[in-house]
């Protein structure tokens, strides 16, 4: 019968100091690129309330830095889950836009924790998620490797709400 052991192996300083940092790159820790909206006025100052207010884990992973580093943007998590503030009024909501579905064909309207969300479906099977009731957009893309795991919507509800109260002089209706 043989029995095989393991010897130690010591590597060189270097070597350690090489794998350490790689090993800090694959877990998601490095900053996540993200195409900044440009805020202004009221706006601005209700996505530095939101971003204030934003939570340090979300579905159970960890907040990351963003770049450009910007005061309207934030994510988490690897592949990132990645929060825009400022956003433009979704495509699907504008009757002048080749994206306009009134009748929520290719989007529905979902609430969560009192915050109306719109949702698309994106490539990779995906999801973005945009506040509608705001008087700023909110938009969250989900990567579609979270798939079939909780959503982060009802952890980000809160925060939303206390940033940007909703807007009565929103028309859509949120089901």
């Amino acid at each position: 019968m043989r029995i095989f052991t393991r010897r130690p192996v010591f590597l060189p300083a270097a070597a350690v100091a090489v794998l350490a940092t790689l090993a800090g790159c694959s877990g998601g820790s490095g900053a996540v690129g993200v195409a900044a909206p440009t805020t202004s006025g009221a706006a601005s100052a209700q996505c530095a309330a939101l971003q204030a207010r934003l939570p340090q884990t979300l579905l159970g992973h960890k907040r990351r830095s963003t770049t450009p580093a910007s005061p309207d943007t934030a994510a988490w998590g690897d592949p990132a889950i990645v929060l825009r503030c400022g956003v433009a009024e979704p495509g699907a909501m504008n009757p002048a836009s080749p994206q306009y579905d009134p009748k929520q064909t290719n989007s529905v309207a979902v609430v969560s924790d009192g915050v109306c969300w719109l949702s698309q479906q994106t490539s990779g099977g995906g999801f973005r998620f945009t506040t509608v009731k705001q008087n700023t957009y909110v938009e969250v893309d989900v990567p579609g490797a979270y798939q079939g795991q909780s959503w982060p919507m009802p952890a980000l509800a809160g925060p939303v709400q206390k940033a940007d109260p909703v807007d009565p002089d929103t028309v859509f209706d949120c089901l």
